[in-house]
């Protein structure tokens, strides 16, 4: 088992569920009843790929886990299983039923994952809740998992789940988790030697950084940030809520200012943030930030493990004007975006590093939350698939992505592209971001103003 993974297993409490998940809507295909989602979603035990059969050796170790083992009698009755959503049948409810699934723990004893089939939404769809351990995959593995499982054809009749879709051997799974390949002792020399020049030339590398901090340039980095409601301790307890927006909204928007669209969804959100808080009373003079993961697994990379990056950026909360709100998180991005194409990839994971420690930290019984948080929200978006899905028939009509707060950060927003359309999911602590299920009224005013501001 690799160290990063190790980690998510060694942090994880009952305060801290470290498990990503997913919320799909499907629309059932005509003559189908809802329980044919179900049946499409039951297969062989023998079937499942050897990336869902591992679990920790160990199933609660102290010191970290280190190595996986393979279940060989998997339950999948456990795995996959079936609910309804109570009256009144709303997507409301749904989000409710969500929100309980994604504040729970998954199983050590078992792999790592669970399929949730849920039916009786007023309007006949049927919604697939996955939550998979972040020990297994990441956010973005996890999304590519599922467009494997689909297909563009809505004739296509031999699509598969995703535990159960061809894939390696378990010795394979296993080495694939831990990154490990087999070398001679010069390859390992060579390596070494590799590590310790990357090393030695990120300490000038982070002066370079520091200086152009200090010059203003429009660089954000750790510990800007004014502390929030959203940057204390946090309790186990979810809500999850999701919405889909035009795509086309935000990509008018990005042309008529010249910015690029990730610039756009930071806007939106510091303005729905902003709105928020406001609404709240709790909305700091100082500028809110946002740590944006960045993925840096390239195409020859295999699906599973964590590849990803970090920067941060200004959310310009204390900024009226929605116009030169992007303008300030434009140039914020710009200056990151700069900084990281001065680095080598090692370079760049190490310093993403150091963004993220400061999240670890705050996850620590001894430390202190008196001071500046390192951000104060974690925003991702994620690409998604540029046409229209299908499984077996059944069409998807939205993926929303189910994150992970932790103490410091209470609240996850997290986005999926998806041919004409873009899902948002928010993830927060029920505590310590109450009534989070406005965020999406707020995310919905902030890109109407937004769009208004740019005459689009």
């Amino acid at each position: 088992m690799g160290p990063v993974d190790s980690g998510f297993l060694l942090i994880e409490s009952r305060e801290h569920p470290m498990h990503v998940g997913g919320l799909q809507l499907f629309t059932v295909p005509d003559g189908e009843s809802p329980s044919w989602v179900r049946e499409q979603l039951s297969v062989d035990a023998d079937r499942i790929s050897p990336r869902f059969r591992l679990k920790p050796q160990d199933p609660v170790g102290l010191l970290g886990n280190f190595r996986w083992s393979v279940d060989q009698h998997l339950d999948l009755d456990h795995h996959v299983r079936r609910s309804a959503v109570p009256g009144p049948h709303r997507l409301r409810e749904l989000f409710e039923l969500a929100s309980r699934w994604q504040g729970s723990l998954l199983d050590r004893h078992r792999p790592l994952w669970e399929v949730h089939v849920v039916e009786g939404l007023e309007d006949g769809r049927v919604a697939v809740f996955s939550k998979i351990h972040h020990a297994l995959v990441d956010g973005v593995s996890a999304l590519h998992l599922m467009q494997q499982a689909c297909s563009p054809d809505p004739d296509a009749t031999d699509c598969m789940p995703p535990y159960a879709l061809p894939g390696t051997t378990v010795r394979a799974a296993q080495e694939q988790r831990t990154g490990h390949v087999l070398a001679n002792p010069a390859s390992v020399m060579r390596s070494g030697l590799g590590l310790a020049g990357e090393l030695a030339s990120l300490g000038p590398n982070s002066l370079k950084i520091a200086y152009r901090s200090l010059r203003n340039t429009g660089l954000t980095t750790p510990f800007d940030a004014p502390r929030t409601i959203l940057n204390g301790r946090i309790g186990g307890a979810r809500r999850f809520v999701a919405q889909s927006f035009d795509i086309e909204r935000f990509r008018q928007v990005a042309k008529a200012c010249d910015v690029s669209f990730n610039d756009v969804v930071l806007a939106v959100c510091g303005g729905a943030l902003r709105r928020y808080l406001g609404e709240l009373d709790e909305l700091p003079d100082r500028s809110l930030t946002a740590m944006c993961p960045v993925n840096l697994r390239d195409e020859s990379s295999s699906v599973g493990g964590n590849e990803i990056g970090a920067m941060i950026s200004t959310l310009s909360t204390h900024v009226v004007d929605p116009i030169e709100r992007l303008e300030d998180i434009h140039e914020s991005t710009t200056a990151a975006k700069g900084t990281m194409r001065e680095l080598s990839p090692l370079q760049l994971l190490l310093l993403s590093g150091y963004h993220i420690a400061g999240l670890g930290l705050s996850m620590l019984p001894t430390y202190n939350l008196g001071g500046r948080p390192p951000f104060n929200v974690i925003i991702s978006n994620v690409p998604g698939p540029r046409k229209q899905l299908y499984f077996n028939g059944a069409h998807l009509e939205g993926t929303y992505p189910a994150s992970i707060p932790v103490d410091g950060m209470a609240m996850n927003i997290t986005l999926v592209t998806y041919d004409d359309q873009v899902d948002f999911g928010i993830t927060a602590c029920r505590r310590s971001a109450p009534s989070v299920q406005r965020m999406v009224h707020h995310l919905e005013d902030a890109l109407a103003e937004l769009t208004a501001a740019a005459g689009v």
